[in-house]
């Protein structure tokens, strides 16, 4: 069987900003310049270049893009006006956000301090050659996917009667034939994907599939079925590999750091817990 069932999810996050005035541009000029650490003021407060530039790096937006410090800038701004309204509203006051406020304040303060303990150490260049020679589907061997992707009601997804319907055909119109005939809703897209940008056990996997080949994601009320319809190599500058390597070792250096640091500390702290239907299951406490 072509189909291979595999659970995919991709997250996409978009933003817009307007443009500044002239006056706006020749205040962040100069603060940028170093000339002063104030970039605007509301009801008097005055926000800081460094408030500025945490605010960047809490959105993850670039932080020499004009665009992405009027993104943070506005952020900071609402944020300000806002809370100055829940102020003069007492609602600082009130138990449940003074809970929230010391929740917020405890996942700051823990974000930044693994942030910081999970800091792995560079990569050396042998490491950086080993792990581009590794991975090919991200580096000599990149793949562009065209796909035809089937969306259907999940409870429609019957597995062994709808697959043959799909599997070794160069496209969905057998299937589309009988959902019609059964009065079943679907929708077909294209879609064209870089295997560079997907998880690895997916790249991995995708690399290893040709046209006609299936992915099936079933979620719990739609099912997609994506065909690979063509395979195409995707150009990439040898130069930029080992910039690209370093990232990645990094991140994954970071995660590996994080798990062994929260179980670490998991271990050596005296938990209880008291609320059996939140407590981990018993397998999880004894990994």
């Amino acid at each position: 069987m072509r189909a291979r069932f595999v659970l995919l999810s991709i997250f996409l996050a978009a933003g817009a900003v307007s443009p500044a005035s002239a006056s706006d541009r020749a205040e962040r000029k100069t603060a940028a310049s170093g000339a002063t650490q104030v970039v605007a003021k509301i009801a008097g407060r005055e926000i800081t270049l460094s408030e500025l530039r945490l605010e960047l790096a809490r959105l993850g937006l670039p932080p020499a893009d004009p665009a992405a410090e009027r993104a943070a800038l506005e952020s900071l701004v609402n944020r300000n006006l806002l809370a100055q309204a829940a102020r003069e509203a007492n609602l600082h006051r009130k138990p449940e956000t003074m809970a929230r406020m010391y929740a917020a304040q405890d996942e700051a303060l823990a974000e930044y301090y693994l942030a910081l303990a999970s800091q792995p150490a560079e990569p050396t260049r042998a490491e950086i050659e080993a792990f581009i020679a590794e991975n090919p589907s991200l580096f000599s061997a990149r793949k562009v996917y065209d796909f035809l992707v089937l969306t259907l009601d999940t409870k429609h997804f019957k597995e062994d009667a709808v697959t043959p319907l799909f599997d070794e055909e160069a496209d969905f119109s057998r299937l589309s034939r009988v959902l019609d005939k059964a009065g079943a809703g679907y929708v077909v897209a294209t879609a064209t994907q870089s295997g560079a940008a997907l998880p690895a056990p997916i790249r991995e996997q995708l690399a290893r599939y040709a046209p006609r080949d299936n992915i099936v994601v079933r979620g719990d009320k739609d099912t997609q079925i994506m065909k690979i319809v063509a395979v195409r190599d995707e150009r990439s500058d040898p130069a930029e590999w080992p910039v690209l390597a370093r990232r990645m070792l990094l991140e994954k250096g970071a995660g590996e750091r994080a798990e062994k640091l929260l179980a670490r500390l998991k271990k050596d702290a005296d938990i209880a817990y008291y609320r059996a239907s939140a407590a981990p299951s018993p397998t999880a406490k004894t990994e």
